[in-house]
């Protein structure tokens, strides 16, 4: 059943892709390599999805070789996954509730912080790919991806685990690239309106995480949505698209590269 179960993939893949801690962490080198990289930090989302999409394919092979050995465990490990994203979760919307109230002008996010110095901190834009390989460790994104490849690839062996994998990963590049475009679009503009357009973004991420942790912990407790995974996958990235659109639109006139100096001053390191 891979063909029909490709395109819902590719729509939980953008789902994943705009997971409050890769639209932190995307944030974050973005910013830091602006400051040498200009044109090339429009794509550190990409480099980091590309990351990314190393661990899921080796999830997806792992999980294609087990077959019926993980089916039988696959409930359990979905379940520990998703007290895992419950918790980083509300965590990430506490730490930017806390930003918004300092005012600050990064995306805050729980597991930027625990990376390397070198990483967290680094100003060329390649250092996203392992960044987005750390990041696939998580225990809640390889139950995902476990996940998804016993429900639509298990009887496909290893290649159909693979295509799963694939198309989940090419949905997670779109929206982690696009991540990366809008807040190259937001550092380089220069408006007395760029407080306020950051603050919207910020608290956009902290309505994101806060919605997408308490519908995965009414989940846990029985509650079904009327709602299908693929139609709320659906409705999670339009929201953030019509964010990305808001921004856009409210720069358009005065987009531009800022020097290297000015681009330094517009955030702190987290």
């Amino acid at each position: 059943m891979i063909g029909p179960g490709a395109f819902t993939v590719f729509v939980l893949g953008m789902r994943h892709g705009a997971d409050p801690d890769h639209l932190a962490a995307i944030d974050n080198v973005t910013r830091n390599a602006y400051v040498k990289t200009p044109l090339l930090s429009r794509f550190v989302g990409t480099f980091f999805a590309g990351g990314h999409t190393v661990m899921v394919l080796a999830i997806s092979v792992l999980v294609g070789l087990l077959g019926a050995h993980f089916v039988a465990h696959g409930a359990l490990i979905e379940t520990i996954g998703t007290w895992i994203s419950i918790v980083v979760l509300l965590f990430v919307a506490a730490m930017n509730v806390h930003a918004l109230r300092r005012g600050d002008s990064r995306v805050a996010g729980a597991k930027t912080r625990l990376l390397p110095r070198r990483l967290r901190e680094g100003s060329s834009a390649l250092v996203a790919i392992p960044i987005g390989l750390l990041f696939g460790f998580g225990f809640e994104t390889s139950s995902q991806i476990a996940a998804y490849a016993v429900a639509f690839g298990a009887d496909a062996g290893v290649a159909g685990a693979l295509v799963v994998g694939a198309m989940f990963s090419a949905g997670m590049i779109c929206t982690d690239t696009l991540d990366s475009v809008l807040v190259h679009r937001l550092i380089s503009y220069r408006s007395n309106r760029l407080p306020a357009l950051m603050r919207v973004w910020i608290a956009s991420v902290t309505i994101l995480a806060v919605v997408v942790a308490v519908y995965e912990m009414a989940q846990l407790f029985g509650w079904r949505s009327p709602l299908s995974d693929l139609a709320v996958s659906a409705v999670l990235v339009t929201s953030l698209v019509l964010v990305f659109a808001y921004v856009f639109v409210r720069t358009r006139r005065s987009a531009t590269d800022a020097p290297p100096a000015a681009a330094a001053t517009l955030g702190e390191h987290p």
